[in-house]
């Protein structure tokens, strides 16, 4: 047995002898090292590159090898070595390469050498990324982001070290993440990857969010997304974005013979690179590209540059499905820099990409890809330092080995219950502005907290409550780590000066499986509400108008109620939400007329909508027992599956919302009716180069309203303020008068948001609130037809830059839900905020690890 069990072991450990390490450093003939150079063993795709330092490893097995190395703008290199089972030392210099221009002769006004060389690439482009039906690869990332300067201060708060991310000079790694993934893909835009090992710096129970899907920057596609659909420098309409100037010619150690060619934007505002490709004679395929871009060409604001480079190696044809003799060029590394800054800081990105052991020939099935596009294994993320010694063809910096060190160091400190225990004890510590603006009681060790709202943090004023003084307190347990798990339940009170009365409203909240996105509230008490529960006009934008201008445009009443709603993806795609509530209502009147400003030249209103169908009891009190259901269905929804959680990519289907509530006359209720709804909406509709465009649909009717009260109505989100709320822009229609078209009967209202083409080719200076939309609103009636139709020209206080970014993942469906089943304001904002961090897009490479770092670590 003891025999058996030894030879077992050293078959397993058999090709650990068989491979030895080549290692060495690349550098130019100055002496200077070359970061990100390929190497690899030519007619493969087994290779490596070259770190920051310049330094690389590369295990080999035995017998003898030709080492390619490869760099925009040097000689390709070919090195000899013979592997005999012991760690091998290799330092190359590469020469810069010598261009050529011998034989063209460029005559004046004569079209440049470039142009024909271009369009036998825009000829060849469908026949390169096409070339292959499908393949696998393995696929290594590497993401380092680090902060080069920092403020002392933010918004007068000390930065201080940034919880040990940053040295005495202010700079330091805040995010540092390996990954190893299979790709695989099959055409035309089939993609899933598994993540099969993940390493984060400070984290060890953390994800990597890399994604090889997300650096998939294609040049052989005619857009590729990076920020906005960047347009290839051989797209089809490329030429009426680029200029290009042939630089020269050399040949490569192969024989070919390669162009290099400057790629220069017509218009710099365009989504286009800057930089250069080289393109092989005669195939005109893609050898190496090395562009940039900028972030006014992104629209991305807090981004300087994003250099991309590109190397791409030939793979023999045999190895792959083809009828083409000529060799299949594979992309085999690829590389981002990135810098930027905001708020003081200035910070550097480096993501790198290794693309080896390409499978060619590789039978994949429609059926193998699915919608779910990428997965992470049980366990990736707990793979020891002797895993990722072997796995990693990218040495380690010396500043990323410390880094390692230091934040597993600092993890284990910041992790114990001592250290929480004595963050808690400071940060605990009751202060007399505590007293006045709030205080949270936290307890790091057990992820709960206490948090008390004082009155003065949370003033309000209106007409039928004079100024309305809040007390609230709530508690908040966290059952993992992550935070993907959730208890919370407060209580707030609430006194109105004016009216004399004190009233005591509560919830719960239970969030248990991120998975499914499940939750369940429960909620109850009494409350001043908007007779539409949406809160068409913010509390603070109504405290504004109503004490210094005088203009109430809020209509309240009264609710004493309970409340139970319930969320969950039933299958993947298909999201429910259920509620059902029994409320007491009753109307409310003025109680007050004070304004600090125009006492005598405006009269304030009565606490009544206007409605040329609200009946003489519309507003009476009345109970009211609703029950609601809203279905989200969205076919073809991507997704992507790690152990914790489950992040929602979008679809390219629109999603469709069926939305059905009941007035149920029973136990004790007035109220009888069925209104139905259907609404269909897209937020991430792409127009090539020119960004995205919006849409919502919705149609929906009362199929009875046999007792109904005003509550009851379809309200809509008019705006008689003329401020914009980006979080329901594709709900509100501008100017629309806030009660005057609610209905019980039938209605149909369209949104439109776009299209950003105006913005970047014709009126370029034009801000983003800018961008052209319409609204429209179409009510039958008895009495006579109502048509409201606006064409608004943007939103001056709309962040659509961010609502961009957001596109499919931060759908936002609790809103939707939301407005057809009386959801308040007070649960509304808090269930969105953890609904975009279940239902976000982490996946974008850059978006999470520059701007999550600091919270990662």
């Amino acid at each position: 047995m003891l025999t058996k069990t030894c030879t077992l072991f050293l078959f397993l450990l058999l090709p650990l002898f068989l491979l030895a390490q080549v290692r060495g450093t690349v550098k130019d003939t100055k002496g200077e090292p070359l970061p990100f150079v390929s190497i690899y063993v030519q007619g493969t795709t087994n290779g490596t590159t070259s770190n920051l330092k310049g330094e690389f490893s590369l295990p080999l097995a035995q017998g003898r090898h030709q080492l390619v190395f490869q760099f925009i703008g040097y000689k390709q290199h070919t090195e000899a070595v013979e592997v005999a089972g012991k760690p091998l030392r290799l330092d190359v210099v590469l020469q810069e390469e010598s261009i050529e221009l011998a034989g063209v002769e460029v005559k004046a006004n004569a079209e440049d050498p470039a142009y024909p060389i271009i369009r036998k690439a825009i000829e060849r482009r469908e026949f390169h990324r096409k070339q292959v039906e499908s393949y696998t690869c393995e696929v290594y990332i590497k993401g380092n982001v680090k902060i080069l300067k920092s403020p002392d201060k933010l918004f007068g708060q000390e930065v201080g070290d940034l919880d040990g991310n940053l040295d005495t000079t202010g700079q330091g790694i805040v995010y540092l993440s390996e990954s190893v993934s299979k790709l695989y893909h099959k055409q035309p835009d089939k993609f899933r990857e598994v993540m099969e090992s993940s390493k984060v710096s400070g984290n060890n129970q953390g994800f990597s969010f890399n994604s090889a899907q997300e650096m998939d920057l294609d040049l052989y596609r005619n857009y590729s997304k990076f920020g906005r659909n960047m347009v290839s420098p051989i797209a089809d309409n490329a030429m009426n974005h680029y200029r290009y100037r042939l630089e020269g010619a050399f040949v490569d150690e192969a024989g070919r013979l390669v162009n290099k060619i400057a790629v220069l934007p017509k218009n710099a505002a365009d989504p286009v690179f800057r930089g250069f490709v080289y393109i092989l004679h005669d195939t005109w395929n893609i050898q190496s590209a090395d562009l940039y871009t900028t972030g006014l060409s992104a629209q991305m604001p807090f981004f300087d540059t994003f250099n991309i480079r590109q190397n791409f190696v030939p793979i023999a044809p045999s190895q792959a499905v083809t009828p083409a003799t000529e060799p299949v060029w594979r992309l085999f590394s690829q590389t981002y820099d990135i810098t930027g800054g905001a708020f003081g800081f200035k910070f550097g990105a480096h993501y790198t990409g290794i693309y080896r052991n390409y499978d060619l020939a590789a039978q994949l099935s429609d059926d193998f890809f699915g919608n779910e596009v990428m997965k992470v294994n049980e366990g990736a993320n707990e793979k020891d330092t002797s895993y990722w010694n072997q796995a990693r063809p990218v040495p380690l910096t010396t500043e990323e080995s410390v880094d390692y060190v230091k934040k597993d160091s600092i993890q284990v400190i910041r992790e114990s219950k001592p250290f929480m225990d004595s963050l808690d004890q400071k940060a605990n510590k009751l202060q007399w502005g505590d007293l006045l603006f709030g205080y949270t009681w936290q307890n790091s060790w057990k992820r709960q907290s206490v948090t008390l709202a004082t009155p003065i943090n949370s003033v309000q004023y209106n007409l039928v409550q004079g100024l309305k003084l809040n007390v609230g307190l709530s508690y908040r347990k966290y059952f993992d780590k992550n935070r993907n798990k959730m208890l919370e339940t407060g209580g707030r009170v609430n006194y109105g000066l004016a009216e004399q009365k004190l009233r005591v409203a509560g919830d719960f909240t239970w969030r248990f499986d991120p998975k499914k996105f499940a939750q369940f509230r429960m909620s109850g008490g009494q409350e001043v509400l908007q007779l539409n529960e949406l809160d068409p006009i913010p509390t603070l934008y109504n405290t504004i108008f109503t004490a210094f201008y005088r203009r109430n445009y809020g209509r309240f009443y009264d609710k004493k109620y309970w409340k139970a709603d319930y969320q969950q993806e039933l299958v993947n795609g298909i999201l429910g939400f259920a509620v059902v509530q029994y409320a007491d209502r009753s109307p409310l009147e003025n109680q007050t007329d004070f304004s600090i400003f125009y006492r005598k030249k405006r009269e304030f209103q009565p606490n009544l909508p206007i409605n040329d169908h609200l009946t003489d009891d519309g507003l009476s009190r009345s109970q009211s027992l609703v029950a609601g259901i809203s279905l989200r269905f969205r076919p073809g929804q991507k997704y992507m599956d790690y152990p914790d959680r489950k992040f929602i990519l979008g679809s390219d289907f629109p999603d469709v919302w069926l939305h059905y509530r009941k007035g149920i006359s029973a136990l004790g209720s007035d109220v009888d009716y069925d209104r139905l709804s259907v609404a269909i909406s897209k937020n991430d509709i792409t127009l090539g180069k020119s960004g995205v465009m919006r849409f919502r649909l919705e149609a929906g009717s009362f199929l009875n309203h046999r007792k109904m009260y005003f509550q009851d109505y379809r309200h809509f989100l008019g705006n008689e303020l003329r401020i914009g709320n980006k979080d329901y822009y594709m709900y509100a229609f501008k100017m629309l008068p806030y009660y005057a078209h609610s209905t019980a009967r039938s209605w149909f209202e369209g949104h439109r948001r776009g299209f950003e083409v105006w913005r970047y080719e014709v009126f370029a200076p034009i801000p983003p609130y800018l961008i052209p939309h319409t609204s429209s609103l179409f009510i039958p009636s008895p009495i006579r037809h109502r048509h409201v139709h606006h064409h608004d020209a943007g939103d001056n206080h709309e962040d659509f830059g961010q609502e961009a970014k957001q596109g499919a993942g931060v759908v936002q469906p609790y809103k939707e839900a939301q407005l057809h089943t009386d959801q308040t304001q007070h649960q509304g904002r808090e269930a969105q905020d953890e609904q975009q961090k279940t239902e976000g897009n982490p996946s974008c490479f850059f978006h999470n690890s520059l701007f999550c770092a600091a919270k990662v670590n």
